[in-house]
């Protein structure tokens, strides 16, 4: 194929989603496009856009929506911090109760008191913040496909990703992984410089995220056993000790966006600068 008949392909709604090679481009079964030949198959595709002019108009501040991610991200290990520490107190009651020491009502109350109130702020200020996450990284994407025309997935995979069962364990991830790599790449092309890619933080902060969400369902279903002290005891320290993997996870996440969004911000400025000089 020649580069010309690359190009053309490239933006047709029959190709590949992702970097292939040529002659792997066209996602009909069986077609191969011979020199000289024109395609019958070929329709432009409006997701891609290939005039600069047009593509500057398409793309969509997102420096705002990464500082908002970051902003409910901390709050969110703050949050973590206090949670581990009232589960610690909750814990040592406990264990008094197991040992036969005797533990005042009011004691009690306030303690479940003081947990119901720590959980629904939580759960509040988590729900706020996968919203804000989410919000970035569609953006993120749908800039991205804007400025390449060649990405992977659609940006709606960016949001859906993170709720389809099994996919949900390495869509989001893959797709971070070509936000960063990509980008890197535009701005080592526009620069002459090699720009470091974010894969070791990527995956760590990935690892933390899966065994976060084990450990999240363990402690989901210890709610619903049998309402005994022993039990209590497990639920507890199953919470504490996500609450303890939670601040090293929100830690890795405010470094991923904060890394990737000024790579975006890095581009955003060389492609203006390149727009004055044209």
């Amino acid at each position: 194929m020649t580069e010309a008949q690359i190009l053309v392909c490239q933006t047709c709604l029959n190709r590949k989603k992702g970097d292939f090679e040529p002659e792997a481009i066209c996602n009909i079964r069986g077609h191969r496009l011979e020199p000289d030949e024109t395609c019958t198959h070929y329709m432009n595709d409006t997701s891609v856009i290939t005039d600069k002019a047009q593509q500057k108009i398409a793309i969509r501040p997102n420096a705002q929506r990464a500082k908002n991610a970051m902003i409910m991200i901390m709050i969110v290990m703050v949050l973590d911090v206090i949670s581990g520490y009232s589960s610690y107190l909750q814990l040592g009651l406990l264990n008094d109760l197991n040992e036969g020491f005797y533990v005042p009502e009011e004691v009690l109350t306030t303690n479940d008191l003081r947990e119901q109130i720590i959980g629904i702020i939580y759960l509040i200020a988590m729900i706020i913040s996968a919203v804000f996450f989410i919000q970035w990284f569609r953006r993120a994407y749908y800039n991205l496909q804007v400025r390449t025309g060649t990405c992977a997935h659609s940006d709606g995979w960016a949001a859906g990703g993170w709720f389809v069962p099994i996919i949900s364990l390495f869509r989001p991830v893959q797709i971070m992984n070509e936000l960063d790599s990509k980008t890197s790449k535009l701005i080592g092309k526009a620069t002459g410089n090699v720009i470091p890619t974010n894969g070791i933080v990527i995956g760590f902060w990935w690892t933390l995220w899966i065994i976060s969400n084990y450990l999240g369902n363990y402690v989901f279903k210890m709610a619903f056993k049998e309402e005994t002290v022993e039990n209590y005891i497990n639920l507890t320290t199953g919470e504490m000790v996500n609450s303890i993997l939670g601040i090293p996870l929100a830690i890795l996440a405010y470094f991923v966006i904060k890394n990737y969004a000024q790579k975006e911000t890095e581009l955003e400025q060389i492609e203006a600068r390149s727009t004055v000089t044209e």
